[in-house]
């Protein structure tokens, strides 16, 4: 990841406009937050800057970090296919100047699907209680949305490994191999293995039981990694489907500890 040093004068020097967005202003606005990043008003357009962003000594440097950002948004995370970036402002000369760099054409993902539980008042209820019933049900719904998309976004945003991962599990079918590069990901490598498995709860048997369905054809037949047949090392191995809950479990916790230390480490 590319970081500016951090700069914690209060004077704004650099901000990065944002063209074009799907998001509304407080939806953008959270989670931009959640990465470190502060939503202003730009010269034209909204736009973002940060103590890493004021940080840094150039225009180019600054396009770098809002790369990374914008690759969060419209990538695996699926947050904001439209989410285009402006020009970077220098905020450090009166009057501010713009730096316009090129921006390919946004590349549209499978919009990831949510589901909500529409709910009916109690009975009883007065005009007043209503509408502070009503007001309460819509922010409930924009805050598990909200963290829904900080789920993914903050994990691919400090991680490659993470977005990655993220691109395996929105995979509708995935076979043995997909299965188990997700849990490679994570893992990081297999020297991190005994550390890793206790982090987050792996048993010896319940890995062994894993590897069994996904290396081996004759446990899961076709789906498997391998194309030779050998003798399975545990006695009841994991069905194709308990390999594939097990391997999303995991990458869910590994995801959670990404975000809440800003590091895949």
């Amino acid at each position: 990841m590319v970081l500016c040093p951090r700069n914690t004068i209060r004077e704004m020097k650099w901000a990065v406009e944002i063209q074009k967005t799907s998001l509304g202003r407080r939806n953008l606005a959270d989670l931009l937050e959640g990465l470190g990043f502060s939503l202003v008003d730009g010269i034209e357009f909204l736009a973002f800057t940060s103590p890493s962003i004021e940080g840094c000594g150039t225009a180019d440097q600054v396009f770098e970090v809002a790369k990374q950002l914008r690759s969060a948004f419209m990538g695996a995370a699926q947050i904001d296919p439209q989410f285009v970036l402006g020009s970077v402002i220098d905020y450090s000369i009166s009057p501010p100047s713009s730096y316009i760099f090129l921006e390919p054409e946004p590349i549209n993902f499978a919009p990831s699907i949510s589901f909500s539980i529409s709910l009916s008042p109690p009975k009883g209820l007065s005009g007043k209680e209503l509408e502070a019933w009503q007001a309460e049900q819509v922010e409930r719904e924009y805050q598990s949305k909200l963290e829904g998309q900080r789920s993914r976004l903050e994990p691919a945003f400090w991680s490659p490994r993470a977005t990655k991962v993220l691109k395996l599990l929105a995979i509708e079918h995935p076979s043995g191999e997909t299965i188990y590069k997700i849990y490679e990901l994570a893992e990081g490598h297999p020297k991190n293995r005994s550390t890793f498995q206790a982090r987050f709860g792996v048993s010896e048997d319940q890995f062994s039981r894993f590897k069994d369905s996904v290396h081996n054809p004759t446990v899961s037949g076709d789906w498997a990694r391998h194309a030779y047949e050998a003798i399975p090392k545990t006695a009841n191995p994991m069905l194709k489907d308990e390999a594939e809950r097990f391997a999303r479990q995991i990458a869910g916790k590994w995801l959670e500890h990404v975000r809440a230390n800003k590091s895949d480490s």
